[in-house]
């Protein structure tokens, strides 16, 4: 029972550090653009997170049983290896996956174990870090090439649309990422509705409480784009995560987002884009995954 409340309160930890520092991914862009103040982004990012956990979050039931035998002990585990990581790397002002950590560690303690996960399902997870960014990249090249070429009549009527589609935009992102990242947590920890109580609660804490630098510096400094670039790079990242929460497949958000960024900066002629950020935020997906891996398995 010890080992019971131990694992919740660290679920709960890692749920709100998971929600306040992924906001930023959701409603920066609406928030630093100034489209909507930020209350009315906390409360569309804590609406998505919650709605997407609870009407999606059972997608990940296999992924999370599968990766790991259940146990509060092992699970302990992992979700304080992946606080501990995420501590580190703020403290080191480092970009970090916590969804790559979490299941390198889930996976690194399972081998340790001599319990193989699935191997359909780890082919399949790797299949989908690997091909979600790029496709990523691809779909907002082409879509912003589509939109600069389509230049439209009533410009302020079209921007707008482009507002209020952003909007739209923005909770649909907040909602893939509660039902992938929150809803592979939920599950890693059994599910019920204690535990759905506990991360909610979590959602709300870390919204509020730990979101208003990165929505910040993310909404003003990272996301400087168009309306319809930054429309097209929340969208088809988010399709990306619903459709890899509909396979069960653990994605991270800002994976995905980051490679559609460079897309639809790449669809610009006359633009530099400066590929080092991007080439860091690479480095960090692989690291954060063989980080959490060695963790797991040395613990």
């Amino acid at each position: 029972m010890q080992l019971f409340f131990i694992a919740i309160l660290l679920g709960g930890i890692l749920t709100v550090l998971v929600s306040g520092n992924n906001l930023s991914v959701s409603v920066g862009t609406v928030v630093g653009a100034k489209i909507i103040k930020r209350w009315t982004g906390l409360l569309i990012g804590i609406i998505g997170y919650i709605s997407g956990l609870v009407l999606e979050g059972e997608s990940l039931k296999y992924a999370a049983t599968a990766l790991l035998p259940h146990s509060y002990y092992y699970i302990s585990i992992a979700i304080f290896i992946s606080i501990i990581a995420f501590i580190l790397a703020t403290l080191l002002r480092s970009p970090l996956s916590l969804t790559m950590v979490l299941v390198g560690s889930v996976i690194g303690i399972s081998i340790h174990l001599g319990k193989i996960p699935d191997e359909g399902l780890l082919l399949l997870i790797m299949i989908m870090w690997i091909i979600s960014p790029l496709l990523s990249i691809v779909i907002s090249y082409f879509s912003n090439i589509v939109l600069i070429r389509k230049l439209p009549k009533d410009i302020w009527k079209t921007a707008t649309s482009m507002k209020a589609l952003l909007v739209v935009a923005s909770f649909f992102t907040s909602f893939t990422l509660g039902a992938n990242t929150l809803g592979f947590i939920l599950n890693l920890l059994g599910g019920g509705y204690g535990i759905l109580l506990v991360m909610i609660a979590g959602i709300v804490i870390g919204s509020i409480f730990l979101s208003r630098g990165v929505i910040r510096r993310v909404g003003e400094e990272m996301y400087s784009m168009r309306y319809s670039s930054a429309t097209v790079s929340l969208l088809s990242s988010a399709i990306l995560v619903e459709v890899a929460t509909i396979l069960g497949v653990p994605l991270s958000n800002s994976q995905t987002l980051s490679a559609s960024v460079v897309g639809s900066g790449l669809s610009y002629k006359f633009k530099v884009i400066n590929m080092r950020p991007f080439l860091l935020i690479i480095a960090t997906w692989i690291i954060s995954t063989f980080l959490g891996f060695f963790l797991g398995y040395i613990f």
